[in-house]
């Protein structure tokens, strides 16, 4: 008596179409999101540059009011400055302030050429 033994033939079979087609659908989706967050990461840290030159802008101009450029009441001045590799405009008013020993200030800061400005900064100083 012969047996005849049958090899079971087993076939290894790869990924569906369906399981690709899947994989693909969240790799697209997640390097999409990636994107997103790369690129307003990316914004918010330009944003936060011009805001923190335009802050300094307005720094020094305060430090220059309290020792050389004096004041006076009703009086407008403006100018550039360049800082961070950018021209700054800036722009003051003076006006009385509650007392006559104050004089308040006004300073806007924004880029040049641009529409709106993107700092502002305000106070007293002490009229001398």
């Amino acid at each position: 008596m012969e047996i005849s033994h049958h090899k079971l033939l087993t076939i290894k079979r790869g990924f569906s179409l369906i399981e690709i087609v899947v994989a693909l659908v969240i790799l697209s989706t997640s390097i999409l999101v990636l994107y997103n967050l790369i690129l307003s990461t990316s914004l918010s840290i330009f944003n936060l540059d011009d805001h923190y030159h335009s802050k300094e802008v307005a720094n020094n101009r305060v430090a220059l009011l309290h020792t050389i450029e004096k004041p006076s009441y009703g009086n407008t001045r403006s100018g550039y400055m360049k800082m961070g590799g950018k021209e700054w405009q800036w722009q003051e008013t003076f006006e009385s302030g509650n007392s006559e020993e104050l004089i308040k200030y006004e300073i806007l800061i924004k880029e040049k050429g641009a529409n709106q400005y993107s700092y502002r900064s305000e106070g007293f100083l002490i009229n001398e």
